[in-house]
């Protein structure tokens, strides 16, 4: 008589309870994360597909009744218009020398503030002034105690010396200057405050062999520091385009846009064509184009800076 093979016996307890505690964590997890969540959702997601769906409209905002489908045909009207590939151009510009400018200067500073020295506490604090200011107040106080025309604090010490001053936000090309000036004054804090952090983590170490071997201060900078904080710059520089490229206040107060559209950039042209001309569909497309211009430019960034980074990694 043949044998009956034995049936498998039921997993368990102790191999379902991994399965369990795993399931038990996810929905803790959830549960902590799941109204962060849904608010990303409603305050981020939800105005994202509702901009890419009026964007796909001939839409005005005082005859929404008789709006039409128009699949991409504001994108194609886009392509074509002069006004808004200048405010392309005009944001390309204005977002690459801001970056670089406070790349630049903040991270300066954080090296030249490093190491300790009497007051260095007042120092920092002194030197975040700017950013814990609005924006439009900022650019109130620069355009009219030191870019007015007439009684400007620049125009006057020009006037001391025998030089007329220009009118700084009404003139080409000294309106685009004023904006930068204002705006790489505002957020080189913040560039200066995340290296700061960064160096203060840094190995010393490192930076103490690199010492002992004869580089030089700028050296040890250039081969040393600099290559240890490359991912801290990379996502600084990321989180700065995405300021710089969606830049309203700063340009809105001080000029408006002009003179001749010098200054009109992307977010001014949006904040025209939708709400002052109110053509909500055809502005909506621009803005969908500003948001794949930003995404596209932080990608490639962040694929190009971290590269060697994440060959280093698989390698080891």
């Amino acid at each position: 008589m043949a044998r009956r093979a034995p049936s498998a016996s039921p997993p368990s307890r102790l191999h379902r309870a991994p399965n369990h505690q795993s399931r038990l964590h996810w929905r803790e997890t959830f549960g902590f994360i799941g109204p962060a969540l849904l608010a990303l959702a409603v305050v981020a997601l939800v105005p994202v597909l509702w901009a890419i769906g009026a964007s796909l409209y001939d839409w005005h905002f005082h005859r929404s009744a008789a709006r039409s489908f128009v699949g991409l045909g504001n994108y194609v009207r886009l392509a074509g218009d002069p006004r808004f590939l200048n405010a392309v151009w005009v944001t390309l510009i204005y977002t690459t020398v801001s970056v670089s400018a406070t790349m630049v200067f903040g991270t300066l500073l954080a090296l030249l503030t490093k190491a300790p020295f009497p007051g260095k506490g007042v120092v920092r604090a002194l030197l975040t002034v700017p950013m814990i200011m609005t924006p439009v107040v900022s650019t109130l106080v620069w355009k009219t105690f030191f870019f007015e025309a007439d009684q400007g604090l620049i125009n006057w010490v020009l006037g001391i010396v025998g030089i007329a001053g220009p009118a700084w936000v009404a003139s080409s090309p000294y309106a685009f200057v004023t904006v930068l000036v204002v705006n790489i004054w505002f957020m080189t804090p913040f560039v200066y405050l995340v290296m700061d952090a960064a160096l203060e983590g840094l190995p010393g170490e490192v930076v103490d062999a690199a010492k002992i071997d004869g580089a030089g201060y700028w050296q040890r900078v250039r081969f040393v520091i600099l290559p240890m904080l490359r991912a801290t710059i990379v996502f600084t520089v990321i989180f700065r385009i995405t300021i710089d490229a969606r830049m309203f206040e700063i340009i809105h107060v001080m000029t408006g846009g002009g003179p001749a559209r010098d200054t009109e950039v992307l977010t001014l042209w949006v904040y025209n064509a939708a709400l002052r001309s109110f053509h909500l569909g055809y502005g909506n497309a621009g803005g969908v184009v500003l948001m794949l211009l930003v995404g596209a430019a932080c990608l490639a960034i962040m694929l190009v800076g971290l590269r060697d980074l994440y060959r280093r990694s698989v390698s080891t």
